[in-house]
């Protein structure tokens, strides 16, 4: 998920939060936030599609899929007793032998088994929902589950911070000096990150002291 910019002020999630996209907000009181983007329910598949649970019940041609608890017109195997977890219901298409990619069989007599059509949630999918931790989220959502709007990637205010699209067109990365946590240090609903920010807080102190300094230096 690390190969699109940091795009406008929309819901990212650059550092792979297990709590999905967040943006920082234009509210200074509210430092960052999660954003409400709907998952994408397994109507895409990640990889082979060994794990696809969508509900796709046509092959790439266009055939209706047989029913995998059905042995007409094509005798098979392929039963949920022999294959458990492999979520074989109805005749949706799926990949449980690890096939390139979903398939199932068809209600053509003439034709045995084909492949299916499935998107790939790297693709059109990932535009409306998430799958995952939803780091390849490359929608336009742009306000927080809270309701708050959130601020552009490439400004300062109201809140500073590392995340510089500019700098880091294609892989996400902070500069040593913004740790993941200087994004959540001013978020002290979570007991376990207060002394994480507090040593923010107290380093963002000295940074501003030693910078007083300069600007104020007496005349020699």
């Amino acid at each position: 998920g690390n190969w699109a910019e940091l795009e406008e002020n929309y819901c990212r999630n650059p550092d792979g939060d297990v709590r999905g996209p967040w943006c920082y907000t234009t509210d200074p009181a509210t430092r960052f936030d999660y954003c409400n983007i709907p998952e994408c329910e397994g109507q895409c598949m990640e990889c082979n599609g060994e794990d696809y649970h969508g509900n796709v019940s046509r092959t790439e041609s266009g055939l209706e899929c047989q029913r995998w608890d059905a042995q007409e017109p094509h005798m098979h195997g392929y039963i949920l007793k022999h294959f458990p977890g492999k979520d074989l219901k109805m005749n949706y298409c799926r990949n449980p032998d690890g096939e390139l990619r979903p398939w199932c069989f068809t209600m053509s007599p003439t034709k045995r088994w084909e492949y299916c059509n499935i998107p790939r949630c790297s693709e059109q999918e990932v535009t409306v929902c998430i799958s995952g931790n939803g780091d390849d989220y490359r929608g336009k959502i742009a306000i927080t589950a809270s309701g708050n709007t959130c601020q552009h990637w490439n400004t300062q205010f109201p809140h500073k911070h590392g995340w510089i699209p500019d700098r880091y067109p294609c892989k996400y990365a902070e500069p040593p000096h913004f740790s993941k946590y200087a994004r959540t240090c001013f978020s002290l609903s979570d007991p376990d990150k207060k002394m994480r920010g507090a040593v923010t807080l107290i380093s963002c102190f000295l940074s501003f002291y030693h910078l007083s300094l300069l600007l104020f230096r007496p005349c020699p």
